[in-house]
């Protein structure tokens, strides 16, 4: 399942790092709707639970897995996040190896995930946030101090689900707007890349329900905690020098997704939809 998601090869080696370390955060982040719990669910899977024991704390079980104990937090009419923390807590007394818990959303939360990470557990988790380094800030806003984040933070992944252009119906595109997207790109890390953009036909057809996409594509990006990026947080550097330090060109969310618009797999109008165009 993993496999099948859309990250790269070489993403996919840093994230079965974290997930095979024996301890540590890992974060998925994007707003609702950007498949965070369906990326978690298929890091989990990873996890041999007949060696590690694995819990997951969600507000509804995404899907029955064998071998999981999977904790239904039930909705009620507190919402400041302790019933979430008790049942946290409560999972690590029982003993769990792995523990994936579906938000972090309060001080709380945050100060358990980040003493489990450091203390011998794999915590998965996710945040409601729009970018991967935001994550780091949004720890520290939570009280998270800047040495737990280096010390207990191993990965970050932030990420979108765009629409995917049906094959049947889709046509060129050659509007400005989209040379205009492209051209910087082309001529730096997507220097040398055939482009064969296109866009979704205004009526679709039959095969797209007349929408002009047929299913979605990932655009993500991976902040891996090596030693670099751990200095690189360590230095207190401001988020917005932070994030160009931490993400090589042609690897950010918009990068990724303007990869797929030249390559015809989505169109620029999709990608304006679900990604904030950097300035």
């Amino acid at each position: 399942m993993l496999d099948r998601i859309g990250y790269e090869a070489a993403d996919l080696a840093a994230i079965r790092q974290a997930i095979h370390a024996p301890d540590g955060l890992v974060l998925v982040v994007g707003p609702s709707g950007s498949g965070r719990r369906t990326a978690l669910y298929s890091m989990l899977e990873q996890v041999d639970p007949v060696r590690r024991s694995i819990q997951t704390i969600e507000s509804s079980v995404l899907r029955p897995v064998p071998g999981w104990l999977q904790l239904r937090v039930p909705d009620g009419r507190r919402r400041d996040g302790c019933r979430w923390e008790r049942i946290f807590a409560r999972s690590l007394r029982s003993g769990a190896h792995a523990i994936l818990v579906e938000k972090v959303a309060t001080p709380g939360m945050s100060q358990l995930v980040v003493r489990a990470a450091q203390a011998g557990h794999l915590v998965l988790s996710s945040m409601a946030l729009s970018r991967a380094c935001s994550a780091i800030a949004e720890l520290q806003r939570l009280r998270v101090t800047t040495a737990q984040v280096i010390d207990a933070l191993s990965l970050v992944i932030g990420q979108r689900l765009i629409g995917r252009l049906c094959p049947q119906c889709s046509t060129p595109d050659n509007r400005e707007p989209v040379r205009r997207a492209l051209a910087v790109a082309l001529n730096t890390w997507l220097a040398g890349h055939a482009i064969q953009a296109r866009r979704a036909a205004p009526a679709g057809c039959a095969r797209c329900g007349h929408t002009g996409y047929r299913g979605r594509v990932l655009a993500y990006e991976l902040i891996d905690l090596d030693m670099r990026a751990r200095g690189l947080i360590a230095s207190g550097v401001d988020i917005v020098e932070l994030e160009p330090g931490l993400l090589a060109e042609g690897r950010s969310i918009w990068d990724r997704g303007l990869k797929q618009v030249a390559d015809g797999t989505t169109s620029l109008d999709a990608l304006q939809a679900a990604v904030r165009q950097p300035h």
